[in-house]
């Protein structure tokens, strides 16, 4: 039996981010804005056109309570974000960087620079863990390893 992590071994909880400017609405106008440039993307948009039908004001709120949770810690999100992922089969692993690359130009564009950094931030972390429940294999070398 592997022993516990001691408590101080753990990374520090992330914090809300504390920032008035920063608040429902930002983040709203912030993930409306980067799912107009995904959705416009050769690549991306038609894995989530193929997703997503219709109306999309249902799922812009529930990316908007995901990001609310994730940068100020209101929990408004109750959703299974790696399970929603995984029955994606079209997605490739390159498509993280073409995600990211949206992500971070929406928010340099929409947010001061302190802000922009805990946005793309905690962006990378989601790809990465996303990515990892994606793709890893133990089964399959890593990238660059040698036999």
């Amino acid at each position: 039996m592997t022993p516990p992590i001691p408590v101080s071994a753990r990374p520090p909880a992330e914090r809300p981010l504390n920032d008035p400017r920063v608040d429902r609405q930002f983040i709203g106008d912030l993930v409306r804005d980067f799912y107009g440039r995904v959705r416009a993307d050769p690549r991306l948009g038609p894995i989530f056109a193929a997703e997503i039908r219709g109306d999309w004001e249902p799922h812009l709120e529930k990316m908007t309570d995901f990001w609310c949770s994730v940068v100020l810690k209101t929990g408004d999100y109750s959703g299974r974000p790696v399970p929603a992922h995984l029955k994606l089969k079209q997605v490739r692993e390159q498509d993280f960087q073409i995600w990211l690359g949206h992500f971070r130009a929406t928010a340099e564009a929409r947010c001061p620079p302190e802000v922009t950094g805990v946005f793309v931030d905690r962006a990378e972390r989601i790809a990465r863990s996303l990515q990892l429940a994606m793709f890893f294999r133990l089964d399959r070398p890593a990238a660059g390893a040698v036999a």
